[in-house]
C-alpha cells in the first residue's frame, strides 16, 4: 500500500523510531479515504488499543504516535482542504470520534 506524496513527506521528517511507528499505523490507510478522516481513524484505533494498559511503558509509545496522528490529520485537513478545518476540528473534539474514545476512557461510553 502506497501512502499519499504529502504524508509520505512528512512522515520522513519525523524522528525514526517516531517514524516507524507512524509508518506502521498508517500502512493500510485506504487511498479512497480522506486523508484526514483516515488519520485521525488511525489515531482513535491506537488509542482504543492502548486502553486499560496506560500504565505499561510500551503504551507512551503508542500515545505519542497517536498524538502524532492528530497531529497530521488537522495539517493534512489545513493544507489540502482549508475549507473544511473547523469541521474537521468539530468532528475530532468532544462531541466527535476523539470524544466518543475518550469518553470510553472513562467509563461513559
Amino acid at each position: 500500500m502506497t501512502r499519499p506524496t504529502w504524508l509520505e513527506q512528512r512522515l520522513s521528517e519525523s524522528p525514526a523510531p517516531l517514524r516507524a511507528r507512524l509508518e506502521a499505523a498508517t500502512f493500510d490507510l485506504d487511498r479512497a479515504t480522506d486523508l484526514s478522516d483516515g488519520l485521525l481513524d488511525a489515531a482513535c484505533r491506537l488509542l482504543e488499543k492502548v486502553r486499560g494498559r496506560e500504565e505499561e511503558r510500551e503504551a507512551a509509545f503508542d500515545l505519542l504516535v497517536a498524538d502524532g496522528l492528530l497531529t497530521l490529520a488537522c495539517e493534512a485537513a489545513a493544507v489540502i482542504d482549508p475549507q473544511t478545518l473547523a469541521d474537521r476540528c468539530r468532528i475530532m473534539g468532544p462531541g466527535g470520534k476523539l470524544g466518543s474514545v475518550a469518553g470510553r476512557w472513562v467509563g461513559r461510553g
